[in-house]
């Protein structure tokens, strides 16, 4: 099992070290194919996947860009040898994804490598954060960033990893939504990482930061709720 949730899109992914690890980990498994699971048509998928296909350009692989909408993207989940979820809309990569929820479950525990970008590192969650900007009626981020939801809006995501992951903290000002999805007991717990950065879920358990920003864990307990920041 090798997880990679970046907190940006590609355009923001500026150090070769955000992806590096996805890449070791599909040279190191032999790895033939890669899906490229993208929002959209395959015109409008194909139109937005350069950035991710350069990304990807060191790998010695067949990469396969596959459109949510019209896509084989059921086999495409059941054959491909690592899998990258991009970003745009998360209820909509969240919609089209949860039915395949248990079988991605079972082959990343098996070793598939997973790489999810924005919304692709937002639906990995086990409870995912779909959008919204207030809680309560009070607003806890910019209304810019709520995907047209109102209230913050937490749904059963891909179950990869245990923590809620928000994106773009610094950058959109997502942390204080973060924040509050946890003082509100929406979740135990939640990561908010900035562009440019990402948390490693290792095989082992064990998680890492890389990249040039922050990861910000924001944590309940008996004192209260607890924000803290991890760099690389």
């Amino acid at each position: 099992m090798s997880i990679v949730l970046v907190g940006g899109g590609p355009d923001t992914t500026r150090s070769p070290a955000v992806v590096a690890p996805f890449l070791e980990t599909c040279r190191s498994t032999s790895v033939e194919h890669v899906a490229v699971l993208l929002t959209g048509s395959a015109h409008i998928a194909a139109r937005f996947a350069w950035d991710y296909l350069e990304l990807l350009a060191p790998l010695d692989a067949d990469v396969r860009v596959v459109p949510l909408d019209g896509g084989p993207v059921a086999e495409e989940i059941r054959t491909a040898g690592a899998l990258l979820v991009g970003g745009g809309p998360t209820p909509v990569y969240r919609e089209a994804l949860a039915p395949f929820a248990p079988v991605i479950q079972e082959r990343v525990a098996a070793g598939m490598p997973y790489l999810g970008f924005s919304a692709g590192a937002m639906i990995a969650a086990t409870r995912s954060l779909a959008g919204g900007y207030r809680l309560s009626g009070v607003e806890v981020c910019s209304q810019e960033y709520s995907e047209e939801l109102d209230e913050l809006t937490v749904l059963p995501g891909l179950g990869l990893v245990p923590w809620l992951v928000d994106s773009h903290a610094a950058q959109a000002g997502t942390l204080s939504r973060a924040v509050g999805l946890v003082e509100g007991g929406l979740c135990p717990e939640a990561v908010a990482i900035d562009e440019d950065t990402a948390v490693v879920l290792e095989n082992d358990g064990a998680v890492r930061v890389i990249g040039s920003g922050r990861v910000w864990w924001v944590r309940a307990d008996l004192d209260g709720t607890r924000v803290g920041a991890q760099r690389a």
